[in-house]
């Protein structure tokens, strides 16, 4: 495994320089290396799992020069795993206290967030402690348009377009598009 990891940063720093992994005792990456068009940067202390040609970032997408794209299972029991030819724009940022799974060849617009908890709870006397933890499951061929907000406890079918702007916190069946604060069914498929 160790010279798998020196072979894999010597690659990285020719073929791959948009691509970090903070690798220590704490954080397992089973690497398939993506294709980063964007600074990409897993950091955490769980477990990332990458299917085969996923892609983050577009050149030629928004604020392609300013920002990175951030995939983070924050605490020791975290999981986030992204299936086969998922790709995404730029600034994306993916975190889980518990468990994200993101489907096959789901497309992911720019400035989308993907949270599997709350971040600080709700109770003033407590506001800097972790929130509810939740889970998030994103199904196959679904289209995540730019600036959206996946919130804990989200289930999203297959074939679904998520629209622009939408705050999604929910169950949502395959092939509809869903959109809207907070997001609701729009029409089928």
């Amino acid at each position: 495994m160790k010279n798998y990891i020196e072979k894999l940063k010597q690659k990285r720093n020719w073929y791959f320089p948009n691509f970090i992994a903070i690798l220590n005792k704490r954080i397992v990456v089973e690497y398939r290396i993506p294709l980063c068009n964007q600074y990409t940067i897993i950091s955490g202390k769980g477990k990332v799992i990458l299917g085969k040609d996923c892609e983050f970032g577009f050149r030629m997408g928004g604020r392609h020069r300013h920002g990175s794209i951030e995939i983070q299972p924050r605490y020791e029991n975290s999981k986030i795993v992204i299936a086969d030819k998922v790709s995404t724009n730029n600034n994306i940022f993916i975190c889980a206290a518990n468990n994200i799974e993101i489907g096959q060849s789901t497309l992911i617009g720019e400035g989308v967030t993907i949270m599997d908890h709350e971040a600080h709870r709700i109770d003033p006397r407590f506001r800097r402690e972790l929130g509810e933890i939740g889970h998030i499951k994103i199904g196959k061929n679904v289209w995540i348009g730019n600036h959206v907000i996946v919130l804990k406890n989200t289930i999203i079918g297959d074939n679904t377009i998520v629209a622009a702007g939408a705050v999604v916190s929910g169950n949502f069946p395959s092939n509809v598009i869903i959109g809207g604060v907070p997001a609701k069914v729009i029409k089928d498929l």
